[in-house]
């Protein structure tokens, strides 16, 4: 945990910063527990790992998405709404004013590094990139460390530096 800790100091990261300290604490528990799990079982389940770091979605991608599915939801319906009421009649724009209120978190998170939906995202266990990149580096390091002994079920990797002469 301490590695962690000294590899997430050294970032800064204004979500982290403005997320909830038990958030904090019960993501980086997590992360460490799938880096001391990958350790543990050797060379293939930190290559897994790594194939799945590349899958993973960090907060912003999270949040993106959010606010196009929501937002295009309620300016769709909001639309439609505005259309049916007669041309000179009151005309209904509550959700048009959650796509507006969406771009305000969006302009927030731009500029503060947190909105309320991240609050949300980030307790369901989203990480930062920065996040998934010290896990990315510790289970590099945690690799080339156990480079020269292989778990008990699998072959050790061939040696890049060595040539075929």
């Amino acid at each position: 945990m301490q590695d962690l800790q000294r590899h997430l100091e050294e970032r800064t990261d204004r979500v982290r910063e403005h997320s909830a300290l038990p958030v904090n604490r019960r993501i980086d528990q997590a992360t460490q527990a799938s880096v001391d799990r990958c350790r543990a079982e050797g060379r293939d389940a930190i290559a897994r790992r790594l194939a799945e770091l590349d899958h993973e979605w960090d907060i912003d991608r999270v949040l993106m998405a959010n606010f196009a599915v929501v937002g295009g939801a309620a300016y769709a319906m909001g639309l439609r709404r505005y259309a049916q009421k007669p041309l000179f009649g009151r005309r209904p724009k509550g959700l048009l004013y959650l796509v507006g209120a969406q771009l305000g978190f969006l302009m927030l998170h731009a500029t503060v590094g947190w909105c309320p939906p991240v609050a949300i995202w980030r307790r369901f266990g989203y990480r930062t990139k920065s996040e998934i990149e010290v896990e990315r580096s510790m289970l590099l390091s945690a690799r080339s460390d156990n480079g020269s002994k292989p778990a008990a079920n699998q072959k050790p990797l061939p040696d890049s530096s060595r040539t075929n002469s």
